[in-house]
């Protein structure tokens, strides 16, 4: 239940601005400090850490391959802009939001001439450790290719393969270790033999352990008699570059929402830089999630996210968790909004179905649902008869809850979905809204407003990457009947069919988005989590400092400035 005796604002500031700022290493503000507390919900106070992350370019310059730095950073920047130009109206947000995006837009590798794994050079952007596979192909002693081991653990890149000769002659040994997670695997008198029962293939797939360095092998011969054994050799792993649908969907969705926001006022429309955006924008955003189609599967009314058999990604063959398809959803939801043309509406209605109809209502009439979707293979799990995944030939049931984190990217989806008119119904709203206010906002030991980190609730409280990240629940405030989320205010007069996200939550979600991607970005550690695995938590960068506390403010690559911390201390604008 919600804690008593904290103000609604008390615990926005707890759980969503003052979360931006413990990203920088601010401290939370108890209910005793809460009155003497500055307002960190202000125009002021966005603009100030605008400038002061990386003097106001944020991440634009930065290529995804870098650890997603576009999909989980930068794009929260562009966010964040947006939300802004929603509560002020003002179009210095819309030129800022220009800037960035041109700059996006030509790190796609269609435009720097880049390739992923197949070879392909498309208009999007690749990722690569620690969210792919990590690879080697193996040569003989003739250079001729033989044998592909992979393995599906994160940051593979730093994993260590080394061949050398078998015990018996004739054979070879293999050893994969995985430097960052201290585990390995070693397959001795291994051949290149598919008639021996020491076939390398057979023994290593069949022997394939989630616990260990994951490792899986592949032919590369066109026939038995093309190459022999692998020559000896002590490598690292590479990462093949492989564009991800979370990531493409994250970056897509701000830029397709500026066609959007065009599109949906005259003026803009009437003024010719922001009418040729938006119709730029608008191709760009479909031209990215179309290098996905392939994966997309329609399952009748539902549609989903999977990834290919054989690409380089742990779960390969399978489903892809729901913050995946909700991600690509935002995007075609927007594009429906800005274009309403019916293919684009249709797709992100299967997707949302999908998601929706995952919903779990409780006893405490709030909702609960898992990371995996229950109708697919990585819910229920798979063993190698059923021939799912190359790359993870076993694996347990995936029915963990969902995390406060990946789901406030299902959360934007469902707002948005909402607002479109598309499969999310009022009630729906309500019931997630009674999710956050029951379930996840909290009280922590120390008496100040935290969150629990897994819907349930379960998992942890008092851990300040997922009190920042909650912030990305806010959009629910209009549908708070609690009157927890600060959000009676917007509820006054929402039409029942598209509510409109008010100025001071706008403003509220845009400042943490913009806090998000200086002071954490949480660069996830890998692709899909893997079965009932619960030790994810958002990775903060090492750029947290001391604003409240008078410690020094020296500006950095990522982080604030010591303009914002002046401004922490200066009068708050009004709302």
């Amino acid at each position: 239940m919600p804690p008593s005796g904290i103000s609604r604002r008390c615990l926005l500031i707890g759980a969503a601005a003052s979360g931006t700022l413990v990203g920088l290493g601010a401290a939370p503000p108890t209910p005793a400090r809460a009155a003497e507390t500055p307002d960190f919900t202000t125009r002021a106070a966005f603009d100030a850490l605008d400038l002061g992350f990386n003097s106001g370019n944020g991440l634009k310059d930065d290529l995804n391959d870098n650890r997603g730095a576009l999909g989980w950073g930068e794009s929260y920047v562009l966010q964040a802009y947006l939300l802004m130009y929603e509560a002020h109206r003002d179009p210095y947000y819309l030129d800022k939001a220009i800037d960035h995006i041109d700059h996006v837009l030509a790190n796609r590798d269609s435009e720097r001439g880049f390739t992923d794994w197949r070879g392909l050079s498309l208009p999007a952007w690749r990722t690569g450790d620690p969210y792919t596979a990590g690879e080697v192909r193996l040569v003989d002693a003739e250079g001729r290719p033989t044998l592909r081991i992979r393995s599906a653990r994160a940051f593979s890149a730093s994993a260590q393969l080394t061949v050398t000769a078998g015990t018996n002659p004739g054979t070879f040994k293999l050893t994969v270790y995985s430097t960052f997670y201290k585990v390995g695997d070693t397959y001795d008198n291994l051949t290149m033999d598919p008639a021996s029962s020491d076939y390398a293939v057979t023994r290593i797939n069949a022997a394939f352990d989630p616990n260990t360095a994951q490792i899986t092998a592949k032919d590369l011969r066109t026939d038995p008699g093309s190459a022999g054994n692998p020559a000896p050799v002590s490598t690292l792993m590479t990462a093949p570059k492989y564009h991800s649908a979370v990531h493409t969907g994250q970056i897509a969705y701000p830029i397709a929402k500026f066609a959007r926001l065009v599109a949906a006022e005259p003026r803009l429309k009437a003024e010719s830089r922001y009418r040729d955006k938006a119709r730029e924008y608008r191709a760009a955003a479909e031209a990215a999630v179309a290098i996905h189609d392939e994966a997309y599967v329609q399952d009748g009314a539902y549609g989903y996210y999977r990834a290919l058999r054989d690409d380089p990604v742990n779960l390969d063959g399978a489903d892809w968790p729901h913050n995946y398809s909700t991600s690509m959803a935002r995007v075609y939801l927007e594009l429906y909004l800005a274009s309403h043309h019916p293919a684009h509406g249709e797709r992100a209605a299967a997707l949302v179905r999908t998601f929706r109809d995952d919903l779990r209502s409780t006893s405490s009439g709030t909702a609960t649902w898992t990371y995996y979707w229950t109708r697919g293979w990585p819910y229920r799990g798979w063993t190698a008869a059923d021939d799912v995944s190359n790359n993870f030939q076993r694996i347990g049931a995936g029915t963990r809850a969902e995390d406060i984190s990946h789901g406030h990217i299902e959360i934007a989806m469902m707002v948005t979905a909402h607002q479109a008119g598309i499969v999310a119904r009022r009630s729906d709203m309500r019931l997630l809204a009674a999710t956050l206010s029951r379930d996840i906002i909290t009280t922590g030991t120390d008496g100040s407003p935290t969150v629990w980190s897994y819907l349930g609730p379960s998992g942890v409280t008092g851990n300040r990457a997922f009190e920042q990240i909650a912030a990305g629940w806010l959009g629910l405030a209009p549908y708070d009947e609690d009157g927890v989320i600060d959000g009676r205010r917007d509820r006054d007069h929402v039409p029942e069919k598209q509510p409109r996200a008010r100025r001071g939550t706008d403003l509220r979600i845009g400042l943490a988005q913009l806090g998000q991607s200086s002071t954490l970005s949480g660069f996830p550690a890998h692709g899909p989590l893997v079965g009932e695995d619960t030790r994810w938590r958002p990775v903060p960068l090492p750029c947290r400092r001391r604003i409240l506390s008078g410690q020094p403010a020296a500006a950095s690559r990522r982080s604030g400035s010591a303009a914002f911390a002046a401004a922490m201390t200066a009068a708050p604008e009004p709302l």
